[in-house]
């Protein structure tokens, strides 16, 4: 009787209570306090769709509005800051753009004020954050459609086509992650073979629109892993 006692007399002894295992600490996480003043903000986006008929003629690009927002986190007006030259694009994005969630700036006290905000968005076929987009579905035809139309659209402006620029880019950027940093004149080198490629790659597609243009591609997962950082 005295043995089968024992346990229970062990567990009200102080020394049961000396082995118990405490509790663990409460740990308390601080909270940053807000920062003030604070510009006003707005929802992200990245990408918007476009009507057919400007995707077959081969609009891509980015625009960009710089909206107003009141005190009360509302939209007071938007206006255009970067055209992307194609008012299809142009009016997508000022839509998308009016039916963002904004946030108003705040002043040194805290308190809420009517500042701006800069919203941008596009659209491109290569792009995998437009609607149907994507550079593993990207085919010759849709390549030289947005070539064309983008080069016509933006002569003599200095803006930049994606795949062209990723393309020709290559070299010098798998060089780099290998961890060899090209000079000044390897790289330009580099750009202008590349640049010569490109040519020679648009006038193939020319020929086969229904082809992948990653299959025209002399490194394409390189290229389509480059492509899709952006």
């Amino acid at each position: 009787m005295r043995r089968a006692l024992l346990p229970l007399a062990l567990a009200a002894s102080p020394l049961a209570a000396q082995l118990a295992v405490p509790p663990p600490p409460v740990r308390t996480v601080p909270v940053a306090p807000e920062r003030n003043p604070r510009p006003a903000s707005a929802q992200r986006i990245t990408a918007v769709d476009i009507p057919q008929a400007a995707k077959d003629e081969g609009h891509n690009g980015t625009a960009s509005y710089t909206a107003r927002v009141g005190a009360d986190g509302k939209l007071i007006a938007l206006a255009l800051k970067e055209s992307s030259m194609s008012p299809a694009i142009d009016a997508a994005v000022k839509a998308r753009a009016e039916t963002l969630r904004y946030f108003a700036a705040t002043d040194k006290d805290g308190n809420k004020v009517e500042g701006s905000v800069d919203v941008r968005a596009g659209y491109a076929r290569h792009d995998a954050d437009s609607p149907g987009g994507g550079i593993e579905t990207y085919t010759c035809g849709d390549l030289v459609r947005e070539w064309d139309w983008f080069t016509a659209a933006n002569a003599g402006r200095r803006k930049l086509f994606w795949p062209h620029n990723a393309y020709t880019s290559l070299t010098s950027i798998e060089a780099m992650g290998r961890g060899v940093t090209p000079s000044r004149e390897e790289r330009l080198l580099a750009r202008a073979q590349r640049e010569a490629m490109w040519l020679k790659l648009i006038k193939r597609c020319r020929k086969k629109p229904a082809r992948l243009m990653l299959d025209e591609v002399d490194q394409p997962q390189a290229y389509a892993n480059l492509v899709n950082s952006f």
